[in-house]
């Protein structure tokens, strides 16, 4: 049931609207506000050996967060702002999310939640649960797990004891999945207002009828290249000095998220993979049944990519878009015939994700 307004909005007061918080207005510079703090904690976290939740609430009281519950004051459009809010912090906490981004969004959401204003004379309206579908839940109960790295492994005792924190709290209303939309309304933002996003009036002013030209294609690949280039530059971070660095004693720098390599994932394949050739009793050097198995299944794979090859290869316009992964499994199989081995199995080894993975360690 939808709560009925405040004595102050009945006297004609002038008090923000629910509909504000679910507009572009209110949801586009809390977002830009959330990545903000994201960047500016990692960037502390990484210079600082202060205790990581007391550096987050350095940063959180340094950029003004404390006093976001004081924006309104009527009972619907509080229930407005903590429903949006409580929405875009999850959201930066899901799987596809980096694992920094989805601890420093699940410190945020803990420390919004738990400042709501208790001792106000008339009391404030306040929630007592946070919406949360349960494909989101159950990723967030998983979240200490992929903290393994050693620059996340600090965060890993903290992350635990708020999620127990909030747990035993019955916190969490638990609502269907987030492919059902149970959130209401179901996209953020709902209203759009020109004002807010003058960049798009502007495109939509300009916009010609037809196919765009040659030209127009350009501009927009232009504006979306510089558009990335000073998103890069703004969330750089300094990185440690390696040889051959930049000239000039110049601090090298590198993208927060260049910085979480890989680990676990890599790990987890390589462990799956030698559990297997270890079961099924593969051995390069002693050939047997399972080896000319193994020489059979990858024979087999290297001719579903040679017909892939002649039928998909002529819709392909450019050269850089060849199948350079036949290539690689070609010169797979055949080591695998000259010099043994594990063969398409074994294209981990000497990769960019391992060569990314060990350089960013």
């Amino acid at each position: 049931m939808s709560l009925a307004p405040s004595t102050s909005a009945s006297r004609g007061d002038v008090t923000l609207q629910p509909s504000f918080f679910t507009s572009s207005l209110y949801v586009n510079p809390f977002r830009d506000d959330i990545r903000t703090l994201i960047h500016a904690y990692h960037e502390q976290y990484s210079q600082s050996s202060e205790k990581p939740f007391a550096l987050f609430k350095k940063v959180w009281r340094a950029q003004g967060w404390e006093w976001l519950h004081c924006k309104v004051f009527d009972n619907r459009s509080r229930e407005a702002l903590m429903n949006v809010s409580h929405r875009l912090f999850l959201e930066r906490t899901v799987k596809t999310e980096a694992p920094f981004t989805r601890v420093v969004a699940l410190f945020g959401l803990y420390a919004f939640f738990n400042t709501q204003p208790t001792g106000s004379a008339p009391p404030l309206y306040s929630m007592k649960q946070i919406l949360v579908p349960i494909d989101q839940y159950s990723s967030l109960l998983l979240l200490p797990t992929s903290l393994v790295s050693e620059i996340l492994r600090p965060l890993q005792p903290y992350v635990s004891h708020i999620l127990e924190c909030l747990v035993n709290s019955e916190v969490f209303h638990i609502i269907p999945s987030s492919d059902l939309n149970a959130f209401n309304p179901r996209q953020l933002p709902r209203e759009l207002y020109l004002d807010s996003i003058s960049s798009e009036s502007a495109l939509q002013k300009s916009k010609k009828a037809g196919r765009p030209t040659k030209r127009d294609k350009a501009k927009k690949a232009k504006a979306a290249l510089d558009g990335i280039d000073k998103w890069m530059h703004k969330t750089s971070v300094p990185s440690h000095p390696i040889e051959g660095g930049p000239a000039f004693g110049a601090p090298a720098t590198t993208h927060y998220l260049l910085a979480q390599p890989p680990t676990q994932t890599l790990a987890e394949y390589k462990a799956d993979k030698a559990s297997m050739l270890d079961a099924i009793g593969f051995s390069p050097t002693h050939p047997s049944g399972v080896h000319l198995a193994m020489e059979q299944v990858n024979h087999d794979v290297l001719e579903r990519l040679r017909q892939l090859q002649e039928t998909e290869g002529p819709k392909l316009r450019t050269e850089s878009m060849s199948f350079a992964g036949k290539e690689r499994a070609e010169r797979a199989v055949r080591e695998m015939k000259e010099k043994g081995g594990p063969g398409l199995l074994g294209l981990l080894e000497g990769s960019g994700l391992e060569s990314l993975e060990e350089s960013c360690s």
